[in-house]
C-alpha cells in the first residue's frame, strides 16, 4: 500500500467515526482524577416540618424502640386476625369472637392506671421487657396447642386475658420510657 493510499484509508476511517461534525470517538482519560468535592451536609427533608417531626430518629435508642415496637405491633396485629379466624372456626360463632375481642380489652381498661403507676416507680425497660416477654409466651402457648390440636375456645379466651393484662402494663411502659430516649 502506498502512502498515499494508506492516508486516504486513514481519513475516510475518521469519517466514519465523525457524525455531522459529532465526534464519536471518546476523549482521552486524564491521568489525574479531579479532586473530589468537600463534604456537603445531607438533607434528607427539605420540609422544616417533616424534619422536626422525624428528628427522634436521630438517636440511636428511639430507632432501637420504635423499630422494635414496629415489629411488635405487626406481631399483635397477625395474631389478633389468626385467633378471630380460629375462634370462628372453632365455634362458628359472632358471640365468642366478641367475647374474644371483650377478655383482651378488658385488662387494658382495668389495669392500664396501674400499669402507669408501675411504670413511674419502677424500671420502665424492665417492665416494657416483661410485657413482651408475656405477650411472646402466650402467642407461642396458643401455637403449641394448635399444633398438637388440642386448642379449645377456653384456651383461646384465657390467652387473651393474658395478652390483655401484659398490655395494661406494657403500655404505659412504653409511653414512659419515649421521652428519655432523646433530648427535649
Amino acid at each position: 500500500m502506498t502512502r498515499q493510499s494508506s492516508a486516504g484509508l486513514d481519513r475516510g476511517v475518521e469519517a466514519r467515526k465523525s457524525l455531522h461534525g459529532i465526534s464519536l470517538v471518546a476523549n482521552p482519560v486524564p491521568a489525574e482524577a479531579p479532586p473530589a468535592p468537600e463534604a456537603v451536609p445531607v438533607v434528607l427533608f427539605k420540609s422544616r416540618a417533616l424534619g422536626r417531626m422525624l428528628a427522634a430518629f436521630a438517636y440511636r435508642d428511639f430507632r432501637v424502640q420504635w423499630f422494635g415496637a414496629c415489629t411488635s405491633s405487626i406481631g399483635t396485629w397477625v395474631q389478633l386476625t389468626a385467633q378471630n379466624w380460629m375462634v370462628l372456626s372453632l365455634t362458628g360463632s359472632a358471640f365468642f369472637l366478641g367475647l374474644d375481642a371483650f377478655l383482651q380489652q378488658l385488662p387494658i381498661i382495668l389495669f392500664t392506671l396501674i400499669g402507669g403507676v408501675m411504670a413511674d416507680r419502677h424500671d420502665r425497660r424492665r417492665a416494657l421487657l416483661a410485657s413482651q416477654y408475656v405477650q411472646m409466651m402466650t402467642s407461642g402457648t396458643l401455637a403449641a396447642l394448635m399444633y398438637f390440636q388440642v386448642v379449645e375456645i377456653w384456651h383461646i379466651l384465657v390467652l387473651s386475658f393474658i395478652t390483655g393484662v401484659a398490655q395494661s402494663f406494657g403500655g404505659p411502659a412504653y409511653q414512659s420510657l419515649i421521652p428519655s430516649l432523646v433530648d427535649k
